[in-house]
């Protein structure tokens, strides 16, 4: 539901943190997280609930576009904290940006590694991940001296 908040300033249009969470396709729970680790702020409505100012709305849907391309939330809080030194700002995403893709590079690359070790024999697992099979009968029970 939209509200017009109170206050000593032109009211401002507020969106119910439910109805925001839908909105962007996460949880309200992710929303609060997200306050929690200061990347935005919220307005209390009635029945204490949270409500978002469309810019902070403009701010989520950059949040959550960079958490969808794997962006950690540290690396998104260093890039608002220079929300008012535009180039400084570029040159952190950018370089964050890089960092997350060459981390996803690395894990395309294990990936690949995984799926060409099953390629060999449909029956077993590669090494590295054996042990998410029943073990064998033979290594079940102990051997005798």
């Amino acid at each position: 539901m939209n509200y017009l908040a109170r206050g000593p300033y032109a009211p401002k249009r507020l969106i119910e943190i439910g109805e925001a969470a839908r909105g962007l396709g996460v949880t309200a729970r992710t929303l609060r997280y997200y306050q929690d680790q200061g990347l935005i702020r919220s307005h209390r409505l009635a029945r204490n609930v949270r409500g978002y100012d469309l810019a902070t709305i403009e701010q989520l849907k950059a949040i959550v576009a960079l958490r969808a391309v794997g962006l950690p939330v540290a690396a998104i809080r260093a890039i608002l904290v220079l929300r008012d030194q535009p180039d400084a700002q570029v040159r952190a995403l950018r370089s964050a940006l890089t960092e997350a893709l060459r981390e996803q590079q690395a894990q395309i690359q294990r990936l690949a590694a995984l799926s060409e070790g099953m390629a060999s024999d449909d029956a077993a697992l590669p090494p590295a991940i054996a042990g998410l099979q029943a073990p064998s009968p033979e290594a079940a029970t102990p051997s005798k001296p």
